[in-house]
């Protein structure tokens, strides 16, 4: 049973990993460029830099935490990190049972 959930993980990781990849790196890096759209690139490359930040800060005017809670910004900054600890855990836990 083991060896069969294992290789069923091993399969769905890869499968999201390929999913992913395809994804993130989209048709520009399947397909070169053509002389029509290699003109463009200036301009291409300024969209897409600008569409990166905005993905990357977005509304970042608008991210304070209120006056009176600028003494917890330390805290609420760790807090999206917590569920990769939970998860980390959970192989921890895994590996200290013999991943039963």
């Amino acid at each position: 049973m083991a060896r069969r959930s294992s290789a069923l993980l091993a399969l769905v990781a890869t499968t999201a990993l390929l999913l992913g990849a395809s994804s993130i790196l989209g048709a520009s890096f399947v397909a070169p460029p053509s002389s029509a759209r290699a003109a463009t690139g200036g301009e291409e490359l300024a969209t897409l830099s600008a569409a990166g930040a905005a993905w990357v800060l977005p509304q970042a005017a608008e991210a304070r935490l209120p006056d009176e809670f600028v003494a917890f910004a330390p805290i609420v900054d760790v807090l999206p990190i917590l569920p990769i600890f939970f998860l980390l855990l959970a192989f921890l836990w895994q590996a200290s049972v013999g991943f039963r």
